[in-house]
């Protein structure tokens, strides 16, 4: 779900023009609204102006088509939309602040799939299992992505684009360290191995990129050391009682691996893994210069190098440029994380304003939207079918198609404030191991669990053998 792309910190629009912005909404008594209908309604829609879509641009031209599609369909509905500045802390800061004053509060909203128990449990969000009943589209999603905002049988939250992650690699400096192509480990100890040829073979190169710190924000993890945690012994981080798991066998094999890695000097600089400036971007750029050799990455990396979002614009990644699946640690199969941006309607809106809310939905979700979204924003669409559209598979050649493979082995992270604190304790412990590299995954599994206990008290923590 990504933090996502490019961010840069903007300053906080001023209170009043948060107001102006978020709109008053005018309440009408009940039932459904229709095109027809003779009364007025407006909603806020808050949005990441800077984290999600690849470029501002592209975002300001996505939600602009939708609204005006939306209002041509609903002429009696005025759309307010809330562009909210920064990166994706920033942003979570902010949207926090909207949704605590009922004034400010947006209507409907987009945010991280992380996010969703924490303001489903602050009664921010209002439930949407009736609405999605009667909807073409959310039956067609798979039911790992309908289960996204799904809380004690209540569903607070709906995706709009999610991101998982795979290996990329630079086809050419794999050939010059003797590698065979195509290439697709079927161990972590294969990705070590093929490392360690990259750093011989072509010492200026970075062999690996493994996200690790805390300058990502919560998101940053699943782009990095989640994704060998999915992929070990045991991936449970949260029990069904709730207890983060802050020891086990998987997170050891987690930890054990960065560890490798790093002490090995197969890693990327601290420069760049502690860059303010969205630092999971950074391959797309390194690989576009011919300094980096395999990424453990987001879908999203494909996109960045399309003429649409030019981040940079690298006509030959299609040729020059693999994926490969990232094995589990027992070698059988593949994992990833999966996280999303959905949508949640306020708990304070009227029924009239939740109807419009939902019309908007249904617009935004129609299938070009959908994927025009997974394209601009660098998403996988949650609508399966539109994983093979021309439309969506020729954007970003065969970066999209490939991903879109790779969904059904990715395992949802998971949504509640006991989690925010344990991927908090999970990032800094990559990012010690990072900066000092004789840290073992023993001490660092240490480390991460005195943080979460402290954080959270011995109840709401366990260990598993």
């Amino acid at each position: 779900m990504k933090i996502m792309k490019k961010a840069s910190l903007h300053k906080f629009i001023a209170g009043a023009a948060v107001m102006a912005m978020a709109g008053t909404a005018i309440t009408l008594g009940g039932g459904a609204m229709t095109a027809g209908a003779s009364s007025k309604v407006t909603i806020s829609v808050a949005y990441a102006a800077n984290t999600t879509f690849d470029t501002t641009p592209l975002g300001t031209t996505w939600w602009g088509q939708v609204k005006k599609e939306f209002e041509a369909q609903y002429p009696n509905v005025t759309v307010k939309l809330v562009a909210v500045q920064g990166g994706e802390p920033d942003f979570l800061t902010k949207l926090a602040l909207l949704y605590h004053t009922a004034s400010t509060a947006p209507t409907l909203a987009q945010f991280p799939s992380t996010e969703i128990a924490l303001y489903a449990s602050t009664d921010y969000l209002m439930p949407m299992n009736k609405y999605l009943a009667t909807t073409s589209w959310f039956k067609e999603y798979p039911k790992v992505i309908q289960n996204e905002g799904l809380i004690k049988g209540n569903i607070y939250a709906v995706s709009s684009g999610e991101n998982n992650v795979g290996l990329y690699y630079d086809k050419a400096i794999l050939t010059k360290a003797g590698i065979k192509l195509p290439w697709q480990p079927k161990t972590w100890q294969d990705i070590i191995t093929a490392a360690q040829a990259i750093k011989k073979a072509e010492p200026k190169v970075i062999p690996l990129w493994l996200n690790a710190g805390t300058a990502a924000g919560p998101n940053g993890a699943g782009y990095g050391i989640l994704n060998m945690l999915a992929g070990s012994s045991t991936p449970t981080i949260q029990t069904s009682s709730g207890k983060m798991v802050v020891s086990s066998p998987g997170i050891l094999q987690a930890l054990n691996f960065y560890h490798t890695v790093f002490a090995d000097g197969l890693g990327a600089p601290t420069s760049q893994l502690f860059s303010p400036n969205n630092a999971p971007n950074i391959p797309s750029t390194d690989f576009f210069k011919g300094t980096l050799g395999i990424a453990v990455s987001a879908n999203f990396i494909g996109g960045n190098w399309t003429k649409q979002v030019s981040f940079p614009y690298w006509a030959q990644a299609s040729t020059a440029m693999g994926v490969a699946g990232l094995p589990t640690a027992s070698g059988k199969g593949y994992a990833s994380t999966l996280s999303g941006w959905d949508y949640g309607i306020s708990s304070g809106a009227s029924a009239a304003q939740a109807t419009a809310a939902e019309n908007f939905m249904n617009v935004a979700q129609e299938s070009t939207n959908l994927i025009d979204a997974g394209n601009w924003a660098g998403w996988v669409p949650p609508v399966q079918s539109d994983w093979t559209v021309p439309l969506y598979t020729n954007f970003a050649a065969p970066f999209n198609e490939e991903f879109g493979k790779l969904l059904p082995y990715s395992t949802e992270l998971p949504s509640s404030s006991n989690y925010n604190v344990w991927v908090q304790g999970m990032e800094q412990v990559s990012g010690t191991i990072a900066q000092t590299p004789s840290t073992t995954g023993a001490q660092a599994m240490a480390q991460l669990k005195q943080y979460v206990t402290n954080q959270l008290g011995p109840s709401e923590v366990t260990t598993l053998k």
